[in-house]
């Protein structure tokens, strides 16, 4: 019985270091409710959790070749929100992993079962994840506002930090370790100062990387403001290198009229990296968009550039620079280009860098429950390098969601790309189009 106690006592204590959905996956439940109280401290649980099927097919360009790709897949994610005094919080955001650090567990490729001499499962099971019991902290830290009876206010710890439309700057998926001094001098302006942890020394490098952003925004009567200067000061070389040293200027604004919202974002770089021969970098992007809604019905237009580097000198980089999650960039990048197959960088999952793309969509909320969207894409990549054209082609996504039950969503989004010539290899001469779909329920509570 003892032991009993000890194992429920156990479980109680997880539970109440759990936590609630990302932001980028649900919507949260609006309603918050208190389960452990002392004194004036409320602690609030939440959590989410996510199923889904995927399959892609033709992401190499070549339908010759059977790459396609069937798979079914669950994510958990758990958070804690502990309102200590209305000045002081916490937050513990965790989720389960596997090895690589990815979020969402692969059905069936886990090894929890047993392998008889004749090569056939028929013994134990599979724990969901990858047999060590991992978890990562994607956010954990301390926030105190209104310090000394002043407006000034402190967050530090491991939290999910995005610049602007996260153009340049874009770390919500995993979070960075920071300290943060923030004040709030009237009620329309916000301002800070960050001192962001990139990496630590090893024994291999010098020192260490760090990012000191300065931002501040404005709530105006109908119109938002915002600007940041961020330094990069990598010192983690050896050898001949001595040091990146890299800014990044960001303006934004966004304002409605007349039902009318509009918005622009530019990022600006500059920088040297110090070595045998020192790199000039000078790089740039832009995002402007304009939305109205009509009839139930919402219509979209965007633009999004980020600068490519034409290689004419080794000592000179023009390329726009992201620091970006593995991730989908939905803000301005469609699902296949970029997140399933290379985008202009050369790379997936670079953001922006090397791409210039036009957006157009429409949407709707056909009932209370049902809602969906089509998004329509041209894109181009500025610098095709030794690539053969720089029409990277035509994109068609969409993404529809039915509500089953409070905070239970069922989804279906994917999209097709009908591939430029810019895919064009040596070996490839007429791209496919590479597609991908998935579809899954999500539960947040």
């Amino acid at each position: 019985m003892k032991k009993s106690l000890i194992v429920i006592l156990s479980m109680l204590f997880v539970l109440g270091l759990t936590a609630s959905a990302f932001a980028v996956h649900a919507e949260i439940p609006a309603e918050t409710q208190s389960v452990v109280a002392k004194g004036t401290t409320q602690i609030t649980l939440g959590g989410q959790i996510r199923v889904r099927g995927f399959y892609q097919n033709n992401l190499d360009f070549n339908d010759e070749v059977g790459d396609n790709y069937s798979i079914l897949e669950t994510s958990v994610r758990l958070k804690l929100d502990a309102q200590v005094t209305p000045n002081t919080q916490a937050m513990v955001e965790i989720r389960d992993t596997k090895t690589g650090g990815d979020d969402d567990f692969t059905w069936g490729d886990d090894s929890g079962g047993f392998n008889d001499s004749n090569g056939i499962y028929t013994k134990g099971g599979e724990a969901m994840g990858d047999g060590t019991g991992n978890l990562q902290f994607i956010q954990a830290w301390i926030q105190s506002k209104n310090l000394f009876g002043t407006p000034l206010g402190i967050k530090l710890g491991h939290m999910p930090i995005q610049l602007g439309n996260g153009l340049f700057f874009s770390h919500t998926k995993n979070g960075d370790d920071a300290i943060l001094l923030f004040a709030d001098p009237t009620k329309e302006l916000h301002v800070a100062l960050a001192n962001v942890k990139f990496q630590e020394g090893t024994a291999t490098s010098n020192d260490d990387a760090n990012a000191y952003v300065a931002l501040s925004t404005y709530k105006g009567a109908g119109f938002n403001l915002s600007s940041d200067v961020t330094y990069i000061n990598d010192q983690r070389f050896a050898g001949t290198t001595k040091g990146l040293h890299f800014w990044n200027l960001g303006l934004r604004g966004d304002t409605k009229v007349a039902g009318l919202g509009l918005k622009a974002d530019v990022e600006l770089q500059t920088g040297k990296l110090k070595a045998t021969t020192e790199t000039k970098y000078k790089g740039y992007a832009v995002l402007v968009g304009a939305d109205y809604t009509v009839n139930n019905i919402d219509l979209g237009l965007q633009y999004a550039y980020g600068k490519g580097d034409d290689g004419d000198t080794s000592n000179k980089y023009e390329g726009f620079v992201t620091i970006v999650d593995n991730t989908w960039h939905s803000a301005y990048n469609p699902w296949i280009y970029e997140y399933r197959v290379a985008g202009g960088s050369g790379t997936t999952l670079d953001g922006i860098s090397n791409t210039q793309s036009l957006r157009g969509t429409i949407g709707s909320k056909v009932t209370k429950d049902l809602s969906g969207k089509l998004y329509f894409w041209w894109l181009n990549v500025p610098d095709p390098g030794s690539n053969v054209d720089n029409e990277a082609g035509y994109e068609i996504d969409w993404d529809v969601k039915y509500k089953i039950d409070k905070n239970l969503t069922y989804f279906v989004e994917g999209g097709y790309l009908f591939a430029g010539d810019y895919y064009k290899t040596t070996t490839i001469t007429n791209p496919d189009n590479p597609w991908a779909i998935r579809h899954g329920v999500t539960l947040s509570f």
